[in-house]
């Protein structure tokens, strides 16, 4: 990511932002993050999974919206056609950034770089007073909440990996033309596991508001089946003949 600036209202007065930038930011995304606050939403339009940050080796929570890296098949005519729409989508082109003023504080922070921004048309941040404008307070409101919600994600995962119940599953995509394509790095819950926890662990999950999203991400993957549909029914993608999931050994190549 570039550097970011904090976002000004003497600097940026007259700053306006694509109004495709939501859309055409997702457009080339086969996997979006999500927070454990979205899955119950996220569920309703994809399959998610867990997924790992090769960088630091922290879990996260993943959509799946496409086969192929670089698309994706909720994004038509630069238009967003799933029933949810993820947080991180939301958000841009604005990101939560240290406050060069204070390091103990938050502020919004852009890319003056990227193309979305421009001075002549498009959503405005701030009004003639200054003040920001209500598509701004949206953004800055969400922004917020993500502060709340990394956490909460980071928590979840951190006790569902306590609990040893993460399955590694290869996603093998068979194309009509005979190619086979391997997405790897997917998660998701070992069922096995779960049902032979104990009664207490059980309950510690329930108390804390982690069933809800453990079941919905385990029924979530009959989306893919959704996925498939959409996928065949683009003719800019190739068509999909069938798909399989498959455990994710060690010794798996």
């Amino acid at each position: 990511m570039a550097e970011l600036i904090e976002l000004s209202s003497k600097q940026h007065a007259n700053l306006k932002v694509n109004i495709h930038a939501e859309a055409d930011f997702a457009s080339n995304q086969h996997v979006m993050n999500l927070r454990v606050s979205e899955v119950g939403m996220s569920v309703s339009s994809f399959p998610v999974f867990f997924t790992r940050n090769p960088q630091n080796g922290e879990w996260g929570i993943s959509a799946v919206t496409s086969f192929e890296a670089g698309k994706n098949l909720f994004v038509e005519s630069q238009q967003w056609t799933a029933t949810y729409k993820p947080n991180g989508m939301q958000t841009y082109p604005l990101y939560l950034m240290r406050s060069p003023k204070n390091d103990n504080s938050y502020t919004i922070g852009i890319d003056e770089s990227n193309p979305v921004f421009s001075i002549e048309e498009g959503e405005q941040f701030f009004d003639l007073d200054g003040k920001a404008t209500p598509y701004l307070h949206q953004k800055t409101k969400l922004l917020e909440a993500d502060i709340k919600n990394d956490m909460q994600t980071y928590e979840f995962t951190k006790h569902i990996d306590s609990l040893n119940l993460f399955k590694a599953i290869d996603l093998l995509v068979s194309y009509e033309n005979g190619t086979v394509q391997t997405l790897k790095g997917l998660h998701t819950i070992d069922e096995d596991k779960l049902q032979a926890l104990t009664a207490e662990q059980l309950f510690e999950l329930n108390r804390k508001g982690y069933l809800s999203p453990i079941h919905a991400m385990l029924l979530s993957i009959y989306q893919l089946n959704l996925l498939v549909n959409k996928n065949n029914a683009n003719t800019d993608f190739l068509p999909v003949k069938n798909i399989k999931l498959e455990i994710n050994r060690p010794n798996h190549i």
